[in-house]
């Protein structure tokens, strides 16, 4: 496929208005352990920063922007739901080097996708 040919990323799984939205549509994650997948994701060098991180109990690897509300501060997204952690390990192999970096958002939403793509395959065989 040429770079101009690209297939737009899938959306989210689901989305939140708030943090607290979030942990209270789902009591599990509210006292789950969460593991930190990186504080600086952007997609401009300038752009707004995004939290990433997996909440054990749900399996679902969400994303936070950071920063004030009236500028989009606090909205969740549910990227990907990936049953254990060495499955989020695999699957963001490499995320410590592009985190950070312009363009790195891209890299971690398409991850996501790539999880929900080969999690339907295996629910239609």
């Amino acid at each position: 496929m040429r770079s101009h040919e690209r297939r737009p990323l899938r959306a989210p799984l689901e989305r939140y208005r708030s943090l607290a939205d979030f942990y209270t549509a789902d009591e599990r994650r509210i006292e789950s352990r969460e593991l930190d997948v990186g504080l600086w994701w952007r997609e401009a060098a300038d752009g707004p920063l995004h939290r990433a991180a997996w909440v054990s109990d749900t399996g679902e690897l969400y994303l936070v922007r950071l920063g004030p509300p009236d500028e989009g501060g606090g909205r969740v997204e549910v990227l990907a739901t990936i049953a254990d952690v060495e499955r989020l390990e695999s699957l963001l192999d490499g995320w410590r080097e592009r985190c950070g970096e312009a363009g790195s958002l891209s890299w971690l939403r398409a991850r996501a996708a790539a999880r929900r793509e080969l999690a339907r395959a295996a629910l239609s065989h």
